[in-house]
């Protein structure tokens, strides 16, 4: 984008900030920097400490690392790792512009390996607008005074940073994404979900909100609960449906859409198949011949 080179290039040529406080021991921003680089300007062949994550904005340049060469250009994304011997330049022709941040901390390798930074790979196509970058380094290079205040919000940036470079990563696997937390985890988090949200929420809506793909939702989901997210989700609706029935005198076709469903034929239909009578004929049978609530089951979640 001509607009992209134009603004970068109004940008003073070489800016950097180092860092001198260490904010966290799970990550910690060690310095950040942009630079509009000189025709075949260099850098290496050398090794150092952390995580120095670059994003390429506009022009051309090459990466070697372990005697691999990598041709990169603007909209994609480089990563130099702790003791690994790199050696970049920037193209003759179409030297580049980019910036980056440096980083340290416990956090920082498993950070970068789910940005798809895992062994033997130091390249990556950027699928979020670099722009995003551009912008995070520029308030990380506004905040120089070294006070807590600031402390604390550079190391907020730097997580934004990163959080970008992961999300590059998602969507470059087109939804399927690497499942990050425990099978029970995700679980707890769907099934509070689905209680808070039982009348207004599809299957996919809760993968979605969860963010892990769906097929492998819907299996961790079965093995821990016992029925599929459907079967849960519809089972939870006709029981509160059955509770609104008999505690209360409210019009049928109102608990159909209380509890999501706009049809109250629809609604009828899938409460007769699970309590064996219509709505209606449920609210006024004696107490002792109603068919009794099914337990939802609960799987290793929070109660």
């Amino acid at each position: 984008m001509a607009y992209q080179t134009e603004h970068y290039h109004e940008t003073t040529r070489f800016r950097c900030m180092e860092y001198l406080h260490r904010q966290s021991d799970s990550l910690s921003l060690n310095m950040v920097g942009m630079e509009r680089c000189a025709p075949g300007k260099a850098y290496g062949p050398a090794s150092r400490a952390g995580y120095h994550l670059h994003v390429v904005l506009t022009g051309e340049g090459t990466l070697e690392v372990n005697g691999q060469h990598t041709t990169l250009h603007s909209g994609q994304i480089f990563l130099e790792k702790p003791g690994e011997v790199t050696h970049y330049y920037a193209h003759r022709d179409n030297p580049w512009t980019y910036c980056w941040v440096t980083f340290s901390g416990d956090k920082a390798e498993y950070y970068m390996r789910q940005a798809g930074f895992g062994d033997g790979v130091n390249t990556a196509n950027s699928y979020v607008d670099t722009d995003q970058f551009y912008d995070l380094a520029n308030q990380l290079l506004a905040r120089p005074e070294l006070n807590l205040a600031n402390d604390l919000r550079r190391l907020g940036l730097l997580y934004q940073f990163i959080s970008l470079a992961v999300e590059s990563n998602d969507r470059s696997s087109s939804g399927h994404r690497n499942a990050e937390y425990s099978p029970d985890s995700y679980v707890d988090h769907a099934l509070d979900f689905i209680r808070n949200n039982y009348a207004s929420i599809k299957v996919a809506d809760i993968s979605n909100y969860i963010g892990i793909n769906r097929s492998y939702f819907t299996n961790i989901f079965k093995q821990r609960v016992g029925v599929s997210p459907r079967e849960f989700l519809i089972s939870l609706k006709l029981r509160e449906s059955a509770q609104l029935l008999v505690s209360s005198d409210l019009p049928v076709q109102d608990i159909s859409r209380r509890v999501g469903y706009d049809n109250p034929l629809t609604f009828s239909k899938m409460f007769k198949r699970a309590y064996g009578v219509s709505p209606k004929h449920y609210r006024s049978q004696p107490e002792e011949e109603r068919r009794p609530l099914p337990e939802l089951p609960a799987g290793r979640s929070r109660q």
